[in-house]
């Protein structure tokens, strides 16, 4: 969600004039205007411009799917490596109805290749591999860290911070042309700034750039050599930056809170179940090294 910066009030008395007048502030933020919606091309979405749940949002892997490949899509051929890479989005498998044991979800096949074909087409305005690289750019270069990073920088240049607690949603609303649900929402993020600084939903773009690699190799846009190549690069990036499962998981649902501007716990519940099973995807070491093994 990115502010749109119009200031109600002309200045706040501790906001200095240069600042209102390069940044514009706050306002005219409500969902309908927000960023999820505002790029033709999808780069905002996780799966799908009308559907937030993303089980409902995919094609699912069909019993007549051909496969095309015997090398790392075979569940007993996993290696350590790939088995992280499938795991950095296994929430969203389970949430689609596939199957975390297999690189990229599922088996590819004809059906298969169309279905995703649509899919990244629909959600994404991915059409060919010229655009499925360029969205892999978008979302490592920017994403929605980038929004996230701005948005809650310029609260901080607003004051927000030296704002008591239990007074910043009437701070926002006497200031900011935004709803009480926007308000609650912005308060609540900052919360999150905060705590957890710039980098609180890092893990949300770069497990969603993982999941994309699998999309590419289902929809033929990436070989399954080019797609292992280029998840090996983005997870040893993603895996340096936390330390645990459990962090990676936590900056993901924060990640999903900033976007979906509802809470995580579905997902939370998810993972928690994960975690629970006889073939668990989070029992692969965390710390593991990442090679090439393909």
């Amino acid at each position: 969600m990115r502010l749109k910066r119009f200031l109600r009030t002309t200045a706040l008395s501790f906001l200095a004039a240069a600042t209102v007048l390069t940044s514009g502030a706050l306002a005219g933020c409500s969902k309908s205007e927000d960023s999820r919606q505002t790029d033709a091309d999808g780069k905002d979405q996780e799966d799908s411009k009308n559907q937030k749940d993303d089980d409902k949002s995919n094609p699912t892997p069909t019993a007549d799917a051909q496969d095309e490949n015997d090398d790392a899509s075979d569940k007993e051929d996993l290696s350590d490596t790939v088995r992280w890479f499938n795991a950095s989005y296994a929430i969203l498998t389970e949430l689609n109805g596939w199957d975390y044991t297999i690189f990229a979800g599922a088996k590819p096949g004809l059906m298969m290749r169309g279905n995703m074909q649509s899919m990244l087409e629909e959600s994404w305005g991915v059409t060919d591999r010229a655009s499925a690289d360029e969205t892999l750019d978008w979302i490592l270069t920017e994403g929605h860290r980038y929004g996230f990073a701005d948005d809650m920088t310029y609260l901080q240049e607003c004051g927000l911070g030296e704002i008591a607690a239990d007074n910043r949603i009437a701070f926002i609303l006497e200031n900011f042309d935004v709803s009480q649900e926007d308000a609650e929402f912005y308060v609540n993020t900052y919360a999150m700034y905060e705590t957890y600084g710039a980098e609180a939903i890092d893990a949300w773009d770069y497990c969603r750039a993982m999941n994309l690699m699998g999309f590419f190799y289902l929809a033929g846009y990436y070989t399954e050599t080019e797609a292992l190549d280029t998840s090996l690069d983005i997870a040893k990036v993603l895996q340096a930056k936390f330390g645990s499962w459990d962090a990676l998981v936590d900056s993901y649902l924060r990640g999903y809170e900033y976007w979906a501007e509802e809470n995580s716990d579905a997902r939370r519940e998810v993972y928690e179940d994960l975690k629970k099973r006889d073939d668990n995807p989070y029992s692969v070491n965390y710390n593991t090294e990442l090679t090439k093994t393909w």
